[in-house]
């Protein structure tokens, strides 16, 4: 004999799929910059300097704890007129920056601090570890009225490793990132440039898929 499942039982299922189910994925915006902040000597240099997109994925083992993963994109700024990255061609322009578009990823494992939240994010803590690669790197120079771009150079860090922290309240969350590894060029004018290690920012779902 098959028994098969009624309509009324269908009705009372709970789904697998949501912010507070077995599963659940969404879209992050996120903005940041690195610690500590330090002097910006021009207008054009931006606060905070990096942008990223990322999907994530989150599988629940209870009601406090779940892991999952993150795959993103980001743009990264790095303004050569702070934390002694002026050694670099000083005589020759006024301000400069490196530039940076790459792709990431990261496994989270997260805590939740009220497991009866309902079906919503709640109050959280993720513990991270990510990595990224910077497929686009090139450096912008400005001189007076002239801008200078260049490309074919060994700039630091097409590869980067580290550690995440974040403490989030439903959609929003802060995080702060360490860098435990960071490529650095073997030759060129950029062997000891050392970028950031510490950087902090902000967290924003904008978009929940079902």
């Amino acid at each position: 004999m098959i028994f098969q499942q009624s309509d009324a039982d269908k009705m009372y299922e709970i789904p697998k799929t949501g912010i507070n189910r077995q599963l659940h994925s969404w879209i992050q915006f996120s903005f940041g910059s690195d610690m500590p902040f330090g002097e910006l000597d021009s207008k054009a240099d931006a606060l905070y300097n990096y942008y990223g997109f990322t999907y994530n994925r989150k599988i629940k083992f209870n009601a406090i704890l779940s892991h999952g993963y993150g795959l993103g994109v980001h743009h990264q700024l790095y303004p050569l007129n702070q934390r002694g990255l002026s050694a670099v061609q000083r005589d020759t322009w006024d301000r400069g920056r490196l530039i940076y578009n790459g792709v990431n990823m990261s496994y989270f494992v997260r805590i939740n601090f009220d497991p009866k939240r309902g079906n919503r994010f709640g109050i959280y803590m993720d513990l991270a570890t990510f990595g990224q690669f910077n497929f686009h790197q090139r450096a912008k120079f400005v001189h007076g009225n002239l801008t200078e771009k260049v490309n074919k150079e060994n700039f630091p860090e097409r590869f980067a490793a580290g550690v995440e922290t974040r403490v989030g309240y439903e959609s929003l969350s802060l995080y702060v990132r360490y860098k435990f590894f960071s490529e650095r060029p073997d030759s060129g004018a950029y062997t000891n440039v050392d970028l950031a290690k510490w950087s902090a920012g902000l967290n924003i779902a904008i978009f929940n898929f079902r």
